[in-house]
């Protein structure tokens, strides 16, 4: 919906980086987890970012990458970098912690085609404790990507974390690219996903009398101002959000709420 060159400034700081894989050798075996992710920019991972802070959802951190041949890993400004960098993306750091394990719903025994795969995943807390936990984080996520409209939380686009007293929560989440945009709707869908997928409002319902703590996480994006939300995100990071675009945020909000207003009627 917005290009970078749209909304970069010369006061817009730059995370200088290199994007190259360090080389093998012979005594260097296991390669190192990574260090940062970077992909193509895209406002709905700052505005996701901003919604999970909104709303005390544990999230990972996007910022403005600048990819050059070396690897300074601090910040610049955008005027020095755009002479030193090939190419300029969004990027977020590796969140993963030591002392935890991260998993995949593959990892646990479980498939992405379950079809009851909502209900299987709380089959992992360690107990009662663990399991509300859980729930808790779940509906969470599954209200954001409601509100949001997000068509792509499959497989590897959201994961577990585990301690060491195995207790098991969803970690902090990722990947908001393919939201926040009705082009991306097939017709009658209202946002879909392995976890589970909200195809129409009855299935929203249905889900409701199951969960009924689903309503009240819900019913808060009412609350909510995208516009506002757009706006603080593009600021924290010094881009500009073009007025133009504007209004297409009013209107994915107002379609947003009222879908919501009929679900939790």
């Amino acid at each position: 919906m917005i290009t970078l060159q749209e909304c970069i400034t010369d006061k817009t700081p730059v995370f200088v980086m290199s994007d190259k894989k360090p080389k093998k050798s012979l005594f260097r075996r296991i390669e190192k987890p990574r260090e940062f992710f970077i992909k193509d920019f895209n406002p709905a991972e700052m505005i996701g970012e901003e919604l999970c802070r909104i709303q005390n959802i544990r999230c990972s951190h996007y910022f403005i990458a600048g990819l050059s041949s070396f690897n300074l890993k601090a910040p610049i400004w955008y005027e020095d970098a755009k002479e030193r960098c090939y190419d300029f993306k969004i990027a977020s750091k590796n969140f993963h912690q030591p002392g935890y394990s991260y998993k995949s719903v593959s990892q646990y025994g479980l498939s992405q085609y379950d079809k009851d795969l909502f209900d299987k995943v709380l089959t992992i807390a360690k107990d009662e404790e663990n399991k509300k936990q859980l729930c808790h984080d779940l509906l969470q996520l599954l209200a954001l990507d409601l509100y949001m409209g997000q068509t792509d939380r499959f497989a590897f686009n959201y994961e577990f974390e585990e301690d060491k007293e195995h207790r098991v929560r969803l970690a902090p989440l990722y990947d908001f690219q393919y939201s926040v945009n009705p082009q991306f709707f097939s017709e009658g869908d209202i946002c879909f996903g392995d976890l589970y997928s909200f195809r129409t409002i009855d299935d929203c319902r249905e889900f409701i009398r199951k969960y009924p703590q689903f309503r009240d996480i819900l019913s808060s994006y009412l609350g909510i101002n995208l516009e506002y939300v757009v706006k603080d995100a593009f600021s924290k990071r010094r881009l500009i959000v073009p007025e133009k675009k504007i209004s297409l945020y009013h209107d994915f909000d107002q379609t947003r709420k009222e879908l919501i207003k009929r679900i939790v009627q």
